[in-house]
């Protein structure tokens, strides 16, 4: 979709605002000159109402409250807002022209409340003999810009950085960067498609568990009774960990407030010492758990298990072999058995008929060995596995001298830590007793939050701990769910099809993970070397700051630096980065998509000066290459975000647009426009010129004037 017009018909300020895009691949910017207050980000929110409507713009804006019309707008007299686009997309037949239309009545009430009709939307393919109504508008604009995909497409001033940053939790992250990558690449379907698959097997698994009797369904209700908890715990464990990573935001800018105090006695010595000691401590701590971790990987060493029960292992082997011998396992009776009755006939040829002693006692028998054979299983299995620990025994056994070098090595560490714990808490100490109000409470809220920290940490692990061992009891009954299954006597045709159900759902599963795999690593390539462009700093593993940037298998992004360590994108990269690392990301997933869209951006220059803004407006207006999908880009700048960049807007912009408001009237607008009430208006004056309408006082000498009338 490549964006031809916009008109805007009071929504807010915008009484009267037409604005042209460029559609010139080789020149594929628009550029929106407009100070804050001007309109920008109205006119952003009026192109997505005229998308989605009032539903998609309070899903976009969060706000629950939505009132599209100006404030100054008299009490109780209706105003007619409208929105209209014209666009071009492809069609089955080429290149077609389309007019959306959204309009709806508004009416101010008191308190600031207004009462909203009903939105009317009209869609329209433009002929020369005229509009061509298009049925479903809404479902039609649905496939082309999905409302869930808005914030890649229009993005309004610092939410620019808040797409993969801005202190959000990793999970969300990923699952923002997750849907951005299934929609915009075209595999959502799959994901629907393993849901289905998911679905289905579950009924023709619930149907074969009924069909093989009680014992089977019973099992079937339990294993899925352990599912639900399973998903309770995650579902706890992320809340938990939401909570840790807002308290973690929090102290990390409680430190950064604590450290930016100057001046007061030797507190920057001891901020410098506290964070190294906590650093130290951090490590040791790390390496005692590790310490930890490999005494209990060397405690259930089979080679170990061996050269401490050599013996008793040895006699319970005899023991199973001697059964062995006397063929008392494993068993193979119940087969037998089982067909003599089936066939009517015992293997000695006399007839087994119903209700007769002989066909009783072979009953008799089958029930005996089915006891028995459960005992007799198990004992074959430990008889096997006995063997092949035997086997284990012929390895030479270094649990001792381990055992002794992870013990020396343990209470090295903790004694480290003691003493590195005591001299925290004194430098802590210190550090509370300077006499400055906001130390005071600084150091008083980190402590607060630490504990807090430290709690939701021990409570992460010990719902990780339920969570290890339910998963465990979940793989039990799953396998004994398996295996009363696989006993049972399941009709061929609900076995057939839970079976053929789930090789669709592995395989439909393995397909979607495939693709999304493939993607992910082409849009991390591009999405590397997009960034490092924009920050033009040395990705080399000395010298630079951010050594790598790349999408995760489970769709975080993780900002590398040095010695292989990773960079919080929420609190560890500046914000001209964070801007840098989602404008990259946008961008590189619509080039590996091939997405012909519009790219929104109102102030996207915030927070970014110098070379690093120059490298920014490059990298994002740079015109395709021959065999790369031709795109738009709308930029909304202010004079200051223009400066410094003029000579790449000269290059980039096909349009050009100035929008003001008549608010600014005198301080900084230069004309008074005679406006009965605040109105926003446009002029075709470029970032190089002024006239009667745009004209600011600070504008000065160095732009040029054009002619203009003030009305439109």
């Amino acid at each position: 979709m490549r964006l031809h017009r916009i008109h805007v018909h009071n929504f807010k300020l915008l009484q009267d605002v037409r604005i042209d895009l460029s559609v010139d691949p080789q020149r594929p910017l628009t550029a929106i000159r407009a100070e804050n207050g001007s309109g920008k980000t109205s006119l952003l929110y009026a192109v997505l109402w005229g998308l989605y409507g009032v539903s998609g713009l309070r899903t976009v804006t969060g706000a629950q409250k939505i009132r599209l019309t100006s404030t100054a707008s008299p009490v109780g007299v209706p105003v007619l807002v409208e929105v209209s686009l014209e666009f071009e997309v492809e069609d089955d037949g080429g290149p077609a022209r389309y007019r959306l239309q959204r309009t709806v009545n508004e009416t101010p009430t008191e308190g600031d409340e207004v009462e909203r009709g009903n939105e009317a939307l009209r869609l329209s393919r433009l002929t020369e003999a005229g509009g061509e109504p298009v049925a479903v508008p809404d479902r039609w604009i649905a496939q082309r810009l999905p409302e869930r995909l808005a914030d890649v497409f229009f993005t309004n001033g610092d939410d620019v950085q808040r797409f993969i940053s801005g202190r959000q939790h990793a999970h969300e992250r990923q699952e923002k960067v997750h849907l951005a990558i299934e929609s915009l690449l075209g595999i959502g379907m799959l994901r629907r498609a393993v849901e289905d698959s998911e679905a289905v097997y579950q009924i023709y698994e619930k149907r074969a568990a009924k069909d093989a009797g009680s014992k089977v369904e019973a099992l079937a209700d339990q294993r899925d009774a352990l599912k639900k908890k399973v998903d309770d715990l995650n579902a706890r464990i992320d809340k938990v960990a939401s909570r840790q990573k807002n308290m973690e935001g929090t102290q990390a800018q409680a430190r950064r407030e604590l450290e930016a105090i100057k001046g007061i006695g030797d507190l920057e010595a001891l901020n410098v010492q506290i964070s190294d000691l906590e650093r130290d401590s951090a490590a040791l701590e790390s390496r005692k758990n590790e310490c930890l971790r490999e005494m209990s990987l060397l405690l259930r060493s089979e080679v170990t298990s061996w050269s401490l029960m050599s013996e008793s292992l040895s006699d319970g082997l005899g023991l199973l072999d001697e059964l062995a011998d006397r063929r008392i396992i494993p068993s193979h009776s119940i087969q037998v058995l089982h067909d003599c009755l089936g066939s009517g006939q015992c293997i000695c040829g006399e007839a087994l008929d119903p209700e007769t002693p002989r066909r009783n006692h072979v009953q008799s028998l089958l029930d005996e060995q089915r006891e028995r054979s459960e005992v007799s299983e198990y004992l074959s299995d430990a008889r096997y596995r006995a063997r092949a620990l035997r086997d284990m025994g012929d390895q030479p056994d270094r649990f001792p001298e381990r055992r002794d070098e992870l013990l020396r090595e343990y209470a090295t560490i903790t004694q480290e830590i003691e003493r590195k714990g005591g001299l925290l808490n004194a430098a802590k100490e210190r550090r509370g007793r300077i006499d400055d109000e906001k130390v005071r409470r600084l150091q008083g809220d980190l402590t607060d939050l630490e504990e807090k920290i430290k709690e939701a940490i021990y409570e992460h692990g010990n719902l990780s701990n339920q969570l290890d061992t339910m998963q465990q009891d979940l793989a039990v009954k799953q396998k004994a769910l398996e295996k009363a299954q696989r006993d049972a006597q399941i009709s061929a045709d609900i076995a057939t099809k839970r079976d053929v159900a789930n090789d669709l759902k592995t395989l439909v599963t393995s397909v979607r993970h495939r693709l999304e795999g493939e993607y992910v690593d082409r849009v991390s390539a591009r999405l590397q070397n997009m960034f490092h462009e924009i920050i033009g700093t040395d990705n080399s593993a000395t010298q630079g700051v951010y050594t790598g940037v790349m999408i995760t298998p489970s769709f975080d992004i993780k900002v590398m630096s040095q010695g292989d360590t990773s960079l919080d994108p929420d609190f560890e990269v500046n914000g001209a980065s964070q801007r840098a690392l989602t404008l990259s990301f946008v961008w590189s997933l619509m080039e590996v998509a091939g997405v012909v869209a519009p790219r929104f951006i109102d102030t996207p220059l915030g927070m970014v000066s110098g070379d690093t803004k120059r490298r920014m407006v490059e990298a994002i207006t740079r015109p395709p290459g021959p065999s790369e999908t031709p795109f738009q880009v709308v930029l909304l700048l202010t004079r200051s975000e223009i400066a410094g960049v003029e000579d790449i807007l000269d290059k980039r912009a096909g349009q050009f647009a100035t929008l003001s408001c008549s608010h600014h009237y005198p301080q900084d607008l230069a004309n008074n426009w005679l406006a009965d009430s605040p109105v926003s208006r446009t002029c075709a004056c470029t970032h190089r010129q002024m006239c009667d309408v745009c004209a600011r006082h600070s504008d000065g000498e160095y732009l040029q004037y054009r002619e203009q009338g003030v009305s439109q």
